[in-house]
């Protein structure tokens, strides 16, 4: 078995091979030194993942001793396939709920899709504003002052509220789908 470790002679990560694995002892492949390195425990921990009104359960692999923080993103095992998830909350073992913890302390990790979104959008034609919804890929980028077609509608994208609260209205102003909590749009014409 071959792992990159740090070497303290190479003063680097370097690919150490196994030497006793009962002594978890490792040789340097490049300079010959000896060093024992216990390997990481990996782990799995209870997730709820959200795509719009609608959760699934699952869990994420993490290794043991390491610190989960709201904003990271993991990949979620659920029964229908694996998910790619921002961390939202974090809920330790007593109930309590905590923007980081370690691993071994945590309970239930609550995540929301960020692999295929739920985008929410106000389309605007004169005084009546409609509501509309389109799932897409997470990474996909609007821009203000952009043209999307709807239904065979051309809308000009104006405005874009994010997720983190903040508003973007000047021209040129981009967001990813992931990011957008609504998308305001003007009828342009067909």
């Amino acid at each position: 078995m071959k792992e990159f470790i740090y070497c303290d002679i190479c003063k680097e990560e370097t690919l150490h091979e196994i030497v006793r694995a009962e002594k978890n002892l490792y040789r340097c492949t490049q300079c010959g030194g000896y060093t024992t390195h216990t390997p990481r425990r990996e782990m799995k921990i209870r997730a709820i993942i959200s795509s719009g009104a609608e959760s699934v359960k699952g869990s994420i692999k993490v290794y043991e001793g390491e610190k989960i923080e709201k904003g990271d993103e993991y990949i979620v095992d659920t029964e229908d396939g694996h998910k790619i998830g921002e961390v939202t909350s974090i809920e330790m073992k007593n109930g309590q709920r905590v923007e980081s913890a370690q691993s071994e302390d945590i309970e239930t990790v609550w995540l929301r899709d960020v692999g295929e979104v739920e985008l929410r959008m106000s389309l605007h034609k004169r005084s009546v504003t409609s509501p509309y919804k389109m799932v897409v890929d997470g990474e996909t980028e609007f821009e203000v002052g952009e043209n999307i077609y709807i239904d065979g509608k051309k809308f000009r994208v104006h405005r874009i509220k994010l997720i983190s609260g903040g508003v973007l209205r000047r021209e040129g102003s981009r967001a990813r789908a992931r990011d957008i909590r609504r998308l305001y749009a003007k009828y342009e014409g067909r």
